[in-house]
């Protein structure tokens, strides 16, 4: 067995590949499209500020594994560690493929000073990361890595320890409760807020700077999360607001037309990745876009308020808009977006018809 270096594009294209060969047959597994994925390990603005590796596994010519390593040189510097992040991992069930790539990443890590190693993630919290431990059985949303059962068996076998837990859950859409519907009225009046009103998607398009700012500043206590650039920003309004949905984008705004909280979702899109298997040609598209138009399932990508309004209750009001949107348009259940144990703002979803759907790990040792 080999372990190399990516280098080329070829060599890029077939990092990026690997996973859809590795989950053949896999009903749960959400291929990503190809060129999404080639384009942020070469071009993503965060490799202004980070340092990216990747590294395959080689068996008789053919990949068997692979894995990417990552120094976040600003969130270091803000969070005062020398961490190395792992994140692409991908291997088949043997523990020896799985120590020589987590063997190459933290050599790399500590020739570059660092002495923890952490994952799995990429370069900021907008992008995948954390393991699935729970919830196998179900297909994730396309901004969620799928993984195989084995994949923590093997992490906790080279001394990886858990550090945060995230939980996703799944809710019935049922009819809102008058008691929802009154709740947000009064907290409508008290703080003087109200829901932004959209024309059409070039309006929602057009605040896609200002939302990812206000989710600056509500994220900031959220692990792992610094504050994006203007470049990052730029990145995720055109990455996340290509396809917004008017209906289906929440935005709260106080008295004098600042933003102060926000809800982004879309319909499943799971499914239709699926189909395209990494490609939006030649039917891809057309999959993505029927699931735009008709779809039983809604996913909860973002949401958040602004510190001031934390414990405030302000988010009923868009979750009672979007809850009603959500029973005119059909659609059975919504899955929420990852949110850590800890998060007192999960708790939100014990007053409806949910149930805990997936949980996923972060992963740290030292090196």
């Amino acid at each position: 067995m080999e372990i190399k270096e990516v280098i080329t594009r070829k060599e890029r294209k077939a990092f990026v590949r690997f996973p859809r060969k590795l989950y053949k047959g896999c009903p749960h597994y959400v291929p990503p499209l190809d060129k999404k994925e080639l384009s942020i390990i070469e071009n993503h603005p965060a490799l202004d500020f980070c340092t990216l590796k990747l590294w395959t596994a080689n068996d008789g010519g053919h990949i068997v594994g692979r894995i990417g390593g990552v120094v976040n040189h600003k969130c270091n510097e803000i969070k005062g560690q020398k961490r190395v992040r792992f994140g692409w991992f991908d291997t088949v069930d043997d523990i020896q493929v799985a120590r020589a790539l987590f063997n190459t990443v933290e050599e790399w890590g500590r020739a570059q000073g660092m002495n923890e190693i952490c994952g799995p993630s990429r370069f900021s919290n907008l992008e995948k990361q954390s393991m699935l431990v729970e919830g196998f059985d179900h297909t994730p949303s396309i901004v969620s890595d799928y993984n195989y059962p084995y994949y923590p068996r093997l992490v906790e076998q080279l001394g990886f320890e858990k550090e945060v837990d995230y939980l996703q859950y799944r809710v019935k859409v049922t009819e809102v409760s008058d008691r929802m519907s009154q709740l947000g009225d009064i907290l409508s009046q008290r703080y003087h807020v109200h829901l932004r009103h959209f024309d059409n998607k070039a309006q929602i398009k057009k605040c896609g700077k200002e939302f990812f700012q206000v989710l600056n500043e509500s994220y900031a206590q959220i692990f792992n999360f610094i504050p994006l650039t203007d470049a990052e920003i730029d990145w995720a309004v055109e990455d996340n607001f290509q396809v917004a949905d008017m209906e289906l984008s929440s935005m709260l705004e106080d008295e004098n037309g600042r933003l102060v909280g926000f809800a982004f979702c879309l319909p499943s899109l799971s499914e239709a990745f699926q189909k395209a298997n990494g490609s939006l040609f030649p039917t891809g598209w057309f999959h993505i876009l029927r699931a735009l138009k008709k779809n039983k399932y809604v996913d909860l990508y973002l949401t958040g308020v602004l510190p001031e309004y934390v414990h405030k209750g302000i988010h009923s009001i868009y979750h009672t808009q979007l809850h009603q949107t959500f029973l005119r348009r059909g659609y059975e259940y919504a899955f929420t977006s990852q949110q850590l144990e800890d998060n007192i703002a999960a708790r939100v979803w014990s007053k409806y018809d949910s149930e805990l759907y997936f949980r996923r790990r972060c992963y740290k040792k030292n090196i």
